[in-house]
């Protein structure tokens, strides 16, 4: 299958499927190689959708029931705070989480990263994360846990250096296998790749957003929207979309940065900016859930701020984490 990649020719689902699972078979050398050339002939949704159904047979499944899940594919980067695992956290005082994610690979800090320096344990044993959604609404599924024949790839993609085909994939193997998922990519290409592939996954509802150039939506301009609920439906959206003003987004030089300024918004204080950005991205997570109107979603989430609440949220995950028996 390298050949047909490298001479730019599409597979087709089965094939794709096949060459993915192909792919732990072979060298590092190989494998660099067909996630370049993949990476430089552009994706498919037929591959796309094959190698998540590889990738799935491949990891370890959790039955956790009816949950949400909010991931970007990371690439964009833009070096901003770990907003989706803040909107993540809003969203379980609301609706069932399994926020599925990892270490940083192209970005300054990955949701496993920042959640780490918040004082969750992220390494969850299956039982585990069953008792944390009981116990919190929440869980973290800790992506090496789940998907173990990845680790023999991990090197490969950290010594490349771009982003690939796995950014992509992350989000659409959620060993949960979340009903309701607000996913952000890095391209506007993506946007209706990943929708078609979701189409294609059966997923009963997905928002997937690219905020130009963020795998967010972006508080300082316009936000593609591709909803998909059995059909897909395309829009845009602005920050006044939300009920709120356009703000600027305050770069972020680390995971412990991060945490702290997560944290800081969660409990109402902290800088206007995170906080525009944390509203707008849980808002649309909410949607996403609940399929509420945006500025009512925003409204709800800024009261959950105001109150206290997503600060006794986040006290409750990391709390029931180190304190599992």
């Amino acid at each position: 299958m390298l050949e047909k990649v490298v001479s730019r020719s599409n597979l087709s689902f089965e094939e794709a499927r096949e060459a993915f699972l192909q792919l732990f078979n072979e060298n590092e050398l190989r494998v660099a190689a067909f996630l370049s050339a993949v990476e430089t002939k552009g994706v498919t949704p037929e591959e796309l959708a094959g190698f998540a159904s590889a990738m799935r047979e491949l990891s370890l499944r959790i039955d956790l029931g009816d949950v949400c899940d909010t991931c970007g594919t990371g690439g964009d980067r833009s070096e901003t705070i770990n907003v989706s695992t803040a909107s993540a956290i809003l969203l379980s005082c609301f609706e069932r989480v399994a926020k599925h994610g990892n270490t940083s690979v192209t970005s300054k800090s990955g949701s496993a990263d920042v959640l780490r320096e918040l004082g969750m344990k992220i390494e969850l044993e299956r039982d585990e994360a069953k008792s944390m959604v009981e116990r919190t609404g929440f869980t973290f599924l800790f992506a090496p846990k789940y998907h173990g024949k990845l680790k023999k790839i991990m090197p490969v993609r950290r010594a490349l250096g771009i982003k690939t085909v796995f950014n992509v994939l992350g989000p659409l193997c959620n060993p949960a296998s979340p009903s309701r998922q607000l996913i952000g990519v890095s391209s506007e290409e993506l946007v209706d790749k990943v929708s078609e592939t979701l189409q294609m996954l059966r997923v009963r509802r997905a928002v997937v957003v690219h905020g130009y150039p963020l795998d967010e939506v972006n508080p300082r301009g316009k936000t593609l929207i591709s909803e998909v609920d059995g059909d897909i439906e395309k829009y845009v959206v602005f920050p006044e979309d939300f009920g709120l003003e356009k703000s600027r987004i305050i770069p972020c030089s680390s995971p412990q940065e991060s945490a702290m300024r997560l944290k800081a918004a969660l409990s109402g204080g902290g800088s206007e900016e995170d906080l525009n950005f944390i509203l707008m991205n849980s808002a649309m997570a909410l949607f996403c859930a609940e399929e509420r109107n945006l500025r009512e979603c925003t409204e709800i989430v800024r009261e959950c701020i105001e109150s206290g609440r997503a600060l006794r949220k986040l006290e409750e995950i990391v709390c029931a984490s180190r304190n599992l028996s």
